[in-house]
């Protein structure tokens, strides 16, 4: 195994999990390929750094690794071994990394200790070769997902002109700091086809910005909010609740400062994974674990307790903010049948909730895995029209919505209509 949780909690891994023979630490790519190098020849492998594993009955913990001083000697990432038309087809955007590290230290988070606080970046050139590749890929958004993807903005904006100097014009989005951010760049990125930048505004309270070592101001947020409003970028703001020093008042006043930024916000429940100061540090902040069931660390549950405020109100209020957004989506479909009007942007919703669902289905039950086809010969409309009837019998919808959704499944080259010898099927691209 590898990433943040194991490479900080190689021990409790180990030792609870026996099925698990490896855990490499800290970045992988040089290690895991020295690994398997190592074991393919049966050669022994204690001088592998970034290795933790059991001998003898005990855990082992080979010398840390390196971080690797020039990222761009990684090749690109093996895109072809994962189904991307599952993913095209349920609407997700496609990812991509232009940099490693970040310069902050926030105790949330472990992203500094993971991968360095020093940034480095992939070239430019091979950035927009990326970028430009999963531009054609038929993704609705590329998702550039540094940990900071405007820490250094000179860099930012040689990527952004580059970007416009080729003509390449697919919507993106990023993430950012509120002090990472001015007109020049955003003006920048919007030519680009930025549609999105994600903050992270943790609290509406100084005093835990403060705490938790954000190095921002609330002012610093309200103009981050306004300057990509002007340049015509959607602010996206993501909070944290149950912060050390939450009460039931900073609750409140981050939900409320929350709907003065932006329209785009959510909130999550701290999650102290291993490796954060939050819970290595966690009594002098004032805090406790709860639990050390990981399936609980979903940004959802209270697994701390802030020592202000019950837990069980931090998730209260998640699962408020939540349930709200849910029961709005859900109350869509209802209105509409009753012959109400729906705004663009509830229509826009609607059309994806219902595709979504549709698509998890026909993922979930391998419906088009056990479509066995046709074999009389019959044409693409044949075949379309019995693969409409098939599909009828898992849904709960009109055959003129199922064609619409399969229809949609085409043009986004989700699926593809092969024909052969033994006859006609739908395939997967």
């Amino acid at each position: 195994m590898g990433g943040p949780h194991v490479s900080f909690d190689a021990d409790g891994i180990l030792k609870n999990n026996p099925f698990i023979d490896f855990i490499v630490r800290g970045e992988g790519e040089l290690t895991f390929t020295e690994l398997l190098g190592h074991l393919k020849a049966g050669a022994n492998y204690s001088g592998v750094k970034g290795v933790s594993y059991r001998q003898n009955g005990m855990i082992v913990h080979n010398e840390d690794r390196p971080l690797i001083p020039d990222i761009n000697i990684l090749p690109g990432p093996a895109r072809h071994l994962v189904p991307l038309s599952r993913y095209r087809a349920l609407g997700f955007p496609i990812s991509m990394v232009t940099s490693r590290g970040c310069p902050y230290k926030c105790i949330f988070c472990v992203g500094a200790r993971m991968v360095g606080h020093r940034v480095r970046n992939f070239d430019v050139g091979r950035v927009v070769d990326e970028f430009a590749e999963l531009s054609r890929m038929g993704f609705i958004q590329i998702n550039i997902v540094d940990d900071l993807f405007t820490a250094n903005q000179a860099r930012c904006m040689e990527i952004c002109d580059e970007i416009v100097r080729r003509g390449i014009v697919h919507p993106w989005g990023a993430f950012a700091r509120v002090d990472s951010v001015s007109p020049q760049l955003l003006e920048k990125m919007k030519k680009a086809g930025c549609t999105a930048l994600c903050f992270g505004i943790e609290s509406g309270d100084q005093a835990i910005l403060d705490r938790i070592k954000k190095k921002t101001t609330l002012e610093k947020c309200r103009i981050a909010a306004r300057i990509c409003r002007e340049a015509g970028i959607e602010p996206m703001m993501s909070f944290i609740l149950g912060l050390p020093g939450e009460t039931a008042e900073t609750a409140r006043t981050t939900m409320e400062f929350a709907r003065t930024l932006s329209n785009s916000y959510g909130f999550h429940v701290l999650s102290p994974f291993p490796g954060t100061e939050v819970r290595d540090r966690a009594d002098e902040y004032g805090m406790k674990v709860l639990t050390d069931d990981w399936d609980l660390y979903d940004a959802n549950h209270a697994v701390m307790d802030p020592g202000s405020i019950a837990p069980e109100e931090v998730e209260r209020l998640a699962n408020w903010f939540v349930n709200g957004i849910t029961e709005y989506i859900d109350d869509l479909e209802p209105r509409k049948a009753r012959g109400e009007a729906l705004s663009e942007s509830d229509e826009r919703a609607l059309q994806g909730v219902r595709s979504f669902r549709f698509n998890r289905t026909l993922i979930l039950e391998e419906l088009i895995e056990r479509y066995t086809g046709i074999t009389n010969g019959g044409g693409r409309d044949a075949l379309l029209l019995d693969f409409v009837d098939y599909l009828a019998s898992s849904f709960g919808l009109s055959r003129n919505e199922i064609n619409d959704q399969v229809q949609r499944l085409i043009n986004h080259n989700c699926i593809v209509l092969r024909s052969d010898a033994q006859g006609a099927r739908i395939c997967w691209t």
